[in-house]
């Protein structure tokens, strides 16, 4: 889990900006304290700029050049033993900033109040066992996609979409990527939209899905359809059982199914598998209790071209009138969609029977 985290602060080292930027910083610093250091990254590497400290207060007053998008702040008297509580993050930006290096308050723009908030809860995750019920990873990747969607309007969204793009759905890619955007021509976003160009080529939110006929683990014959558009929410999940990430997704599976089976949902797991006995033998050991179904051609499966499936894990959420609701959600945003979905107040939308 710390290796988790210390990639992250390694990938947070430079990111390109739009140009120039004049940068106003100020605050206070330790007892003791004779100088702030500015890294431009939040690994605390290469060689920092400085404001010196005088009576416990500071300044900075300078032009950023172009390609630097964040600073790692730490004041010289912590820098010999640092804590991740020392170093505060910020966005290079106009806006003026006070930073307060004793409580690690940061008081700015929208986005570096984010930042800073958003890295000490990372650092936080950090500290927290995994159990059965709570894996780190899953809280960090909230936090990160939160604070990407809540700052659309700056360039915090290029510290961590590069980090959680693979796990984002269309519908977040495709608002992160709205016209104008000041991060999209970015090279670090590059996989990114990449991601999103591949989603669009698949079957759009609203729409219908597309039957398909395969045989069940028993060697029956059976149609998407048998359970498509019946009344009930179905996911339809894209897996392998040689996929290691599709393995470490069941748990989180079968805690949905657990949770969600009774109230209308369904799973259909549809293998990319080609070897009949490896796919069986892992809906036994990974315990999945729901509806499975292969044509046993590996990437070759009419179900690769017809949802457009370039990579597993992969899921698509239908309503119970079969029309596409939701697409990839993965980690906690499938708990999160089911919940909105099961547990609306008004029940305009939950399963009441067949």
């Amino acid at each position: 889990m710390k290796q988790y985290f210390i990639t992250i602060l390694l990938v947070l080292i430079t990111f390109v900006g739009n140009g120039q930027t004049k940068v106003r910083l100020h605050g206070t610093a330790p007892a003791g304290a004779k100088e702030v250091y500015l890294y431009r990254n939040l690994d605390l590497h290469g060689t920092p700029d400085s404001a010196t400290v005088v009576n416990g207060k500071w300044q900075y007053d300078n032009i950023q050049p172009h390609g630097q998008s964040v600073f790692g702040l730490i004041a010289d008297i912590s820098l010999a033993q640092p804590k991740e509580d020392d170093i505060i993050a910020i966005m290079v930006d106009s806006v003026p900033t006070k930073i307060d290096m004793n409580t690690g308050n940061v008081k700015g723009s929208k986005a570096s109040e984010a930042l800073n908030a958003t890295i000490k809860s990372l650092f936080a995750c950090m500290h927290k066992p995994e159990t059965d019920n709570y894996d780190p990873k899953d809280e960090a990747f909230a936090i990160m996609r939160k604070a990407v969607m809540e700052n659309l309007n700056s360039m915090l969204p290029l510290v961590f979409v590069p980090m959680i793009a693979p796990l984002l759905p269309f519908d977040d890619l495709q608002r992160i990527f709205y016209p104008g955007a000041p991060y999209e021509d970015c090279p670090e976003m590059k996989e990114a939209k990449e991601r999103l160009a591949e989603l669009a080529r698949q079957p759009r939110t609203g729409s219908l899905y597309t039957d398909l006929v395969m045989k069940d683990d028993a060697g029956n014959e059976h149609r998407l359809s048998d359970w498509c558009g019946k009344g009930r929410y179905v996911l339809i999940d894209f897996w392998a059982s040689w996929c290691g990430p599709c393995r470490a997704e069941i748990p989180k599976l079968r805690a949905c199914y657990e949770k969600y089976h009774s109230k209308g949902l369904d799973i259909i797991s549809v293998s990319f598998d080609s070897n009949k006995e490896a796919w069986l033998h892992a809906i036994r050991a990974l315990d999945m209790p729901w509806i499975h179904l292969s044509d046993l051609a590996g990437w070759e499966s009419i179900a690769a071209s017809t949802y457009g499936i370039n990579e597993i894990p992969s899921n698509i959420l239908l309503d119970g009138k079969g029309v596409i609701v939701g697409f990839d959600l993965h980690e906690k945003l499938l708990d999160e969609r089911l919940a909105n979905l099961f547990n609306q107040k008004t029940g305009k939308n939950a399963y009441k029977g067949r």
